[in-house]
């Protein structure tokens, strides 16, 4: 779904294809927070006393370990080496949705707090993040206007 189509509900939807270096760029994230999870969990084996009359073994921490190096690293090569990355959007008179499930990013209109729009993607950027919203070329100027009507005046400002 390249195009934007408008459901029953009122409800704006797009499929559209992102970036793959800002792709990249997240994929990065994620593998970081992996690994401060396992050094986490090193950490914490190496810092906590071992039972009086026991000698400290290493295998109870390499389970978890293990188990996120298995589970994740596969993952974000996979996502690393996507061909051709997408992003799902939903748009509502409220707010934006980027992504999927629980990694997905809402920003709420009235929230916003800064606005660019540039030729291949459209910034809103509240207190806590910034959410990149890639358009199809074709309704770049709809969902400008759409979004910009919604905005308090002090975020409408920027086009590059």
């Amino acid at each position: 779904m390249d195009s934007v189509t408008q459901n029953r509900d009122g409800i704006f939807q797009w499929s559209c294809r992102i970036d793959k270096e800002f792709h990249r760029q997240s994929v990065w994230k994620g593998l970081l927070a992996c690994m401060l999870l396992v050094v986490f969990v090193l950490l914490l084996f190496l810092l906590m006393p071992s039972t009086p009359g026991q000698e400290k073994t290493i295998w109870p921490a390499l389970i978890p370990i293990v188990t996120v190096l298995v589970i994740a690293l596969p993952l974000i090569f996979l996502q690393y080496n996507a061909s051709d990355p997408h992003e799902q959007y939903i748009m509502t008179d409220e707010y934006i949705k980027s992504g999927y499930g629980k990694s997905a990013i809402y920003t709420n209109f009235k929230e916003t707090e800064k606005f660019v729009r540039t030729t291949k993607f459209i910034e809103l950027t509240d207190k806590h993040k910034t959410n990149r919203i890639y358009v199809p070329a074709d309704a770049m100027e709809f969902v400008c206007n759409y979004i910009r009507e919604r905005l308090p005046q002090q975020a409408r400002g920027n086009t590059e």
